[in-house]
Formats: C-alpha cells, sequence, structure tokens
C-alpha cells in the first residue's frame, strides 16, 4: 500500500523549496522577458501589461520562468549553473524537477483527500500521482485543468500556476495542436523546445481568454497543517461562499475577487 503520508511530507519539503526558488529566480529575467512573454499571453496591452486577477500574474511569472529562454536557458537552468548544488540535496531534487518540468493538460481522474489528486496528461496519455492537499479539497472529478507538471520519483506536483479548462477551449485546443504539431495519422503531438513553448502560449492564452483564472479554486495548505489521509474518493463540494475568503491567498473576500 501506498505510503501516503511519507509522500505528503516530501511534497511539503519540495514545495517548500519551490516557494523559495520561485522568490529568488526573477532576477534572471530582465524587463525584455515580462513584455515579450505578456505579449505572447495576451496580457500586453498598448504597452502596458494588465491583469484581471492574481492569478493572471502568478502564471505570467511562470511562463517566464520556465519558458523564456536567451542564448539557450531559461531561469532554472541559470540558477543550476551558478548555484552548483550539491546532487545529495533536496534542492538539487528539486531544481532537476523544475528543469524537467512540462506544461500540459490534465483531467482529474480520483480524488485522495488530504493527499491530491490521480490525473490522466490529456497530452501525453500518462497517469500521474498529483500530490496537492489544497487541491485535494477543491477539485472535482472530471475537470480538466492547464498547469506545469514537476516530476519527482512517486509523484508530480504544479508549479502553482493552474488554469480551468472548459470543454469549448479543450476542443479548441486539441484542434490547434492536432493542426500544428499532429502526426500524419493524427495519433500523437510531436513538439520541439520552440513549438512547446508556443504551444504552451496558445493553452494559457484560450485559458484567459474564456477568463479561467477567475474559475479555478485553488488552496496551498500551510506546511505544518495536520491531515488523516483518506483514499476514498472525495464527492464534489459545493463553491466557496461569497463572503468567504478569497482561496487565491488575495486577502480580499471571494466576492471582491476571484469570484467577481
Amino acid at each position: 500500500m501506498t505510503d501516503y503520508n511519507e509522500l505528503v511530507n516530501q511534497y511539503k519539503q519540495f514545495r517548500q523549496i519551490t516557494r523559495k526558488l520561485h522568490s529568488s529566480l526573477p532576477e534572471y529575467l530582465s524587463k525584455k522577458a515580462f513584455n515579450t512573454c505578456g505579449k505572447k499571453l495576451g496580457l500586453m496591452r498598448r504597452g502596458t501589461l494588465v491583469f484581471n486577477d492574481e492569478q493572471e500574474m502568478a502564471v505570467l511569472m511562470d511562463y517566464c520562468l520556465y519558458d523564456y529562454q536567451e542564448k539557450g536557458s531559461n531561469a532554472i537552468s541559470k540558477h543550476m549553473a551558478d548555484s552548483k548544488t550539491d546532487t545529495d540535496t533536496d534542492e538539487y531534487k528539486t531544481l532537476r524537477a523544475m528543469s524537467e518540468s512540462f506544461y500540459t493538460l490534465i483531467r482529474i481522474e480520483d480524488i485522495l483527500p488530504g493527499v491530491g489528486v490521480r490525473v490522466n496528461d490529456l497530452l501525453s496519455e500518462r497517469q500521474y500521482l498529483l500530490i496537492d492537499i489544497g487541491f485535494s479539497e477543491t477539485a472535482e472529478q472530471g475537470m480538466v485543468i492547464a498547469t506545469r507538471l514537476l516530476p519527482f520519483e512517486d509523484f508530480v506536483m504544479t508549479s502553482g500556476a493552474v488554469l480551468a479548462v472548459d470543454q469549448e477551449s479543450l476542443s479548441r485546443l486539441f484542434d490547434f495542436a492536432f493542426e500544428n504539431y499532429g502526426s500524419e495519422d493524427g495519433n500523437y503531438i510531436e513538439v520541439d523546445m520552440r513549438q512547446r513553448a508556443e504551444l504552451i502560449a496558445e493553452i494559457i492564452r484560450s485559458c484567459l481568454d474564456a477568463r479561467s483564472s477567475s474559475q479555478i479554486i485553488y488552496e496551498d495548505m500551510p506546511d505544518d497543517m495536520e491531515f488523516e489521509p483518506d483514499t476514498e474518493p472525495l464527492q464534489p463540494s459545493g463553491r466557496i461562499g461569497r463572503n468567504e475568503s478569497c482561496p487565491c491567498g488575495s486577502g480580499k473576500k471571494y466576492k471582491r475577487c476571484c469570484g467577481r
């Protein structure tokens, strides 16, 4: 039987390191990076970056850190080259997972309360155990999200920037992907690194156009939270109350933030 307690403890450690890295990695980004990525994602208007909510800011930062490259290197690879982190440390494991991360579309297949969710990668038809305590309390079976996955030995976790994908957007994205990057027999999608960045941008633009950043309910629980893992599937819960604190972490009421 899977030791979910051990996996969740590992997740907490890796998540804490990821947060620290995400706060320091922007030093490797220039103003050009934000402007270029902002234009690609449709967030630049008349020379100014415009955001509808904090989640859109997180999405832009995520794209800049992972997909923007200068001289063949992104912010993560530059940091790895500078830091020379010991390969036996959790920080190195986290950096390696960040360097091997991939943006994709996933469908929630099963929910493990207090642990995470089991997902199907719709672009590769692979299955993963996604550890995320907060997401296990807000996700609904069958929902599709666009996110970046960081692969560890026994599970994956998100980079933190998550977007909901409705059925109309999903159909449009697959039409776009197969038309531009699909095989002749239409059985798989194959892209190089440059094309992958373009495909990711198309996915994000489609989600942002549908205002999906305000539709996702995503929580990252405190690292010291106590929990009791339950492997029984959780039934979809009701929506968050409009007068409750917004789960995006802004400190505002839901109706004044993502619930507008």
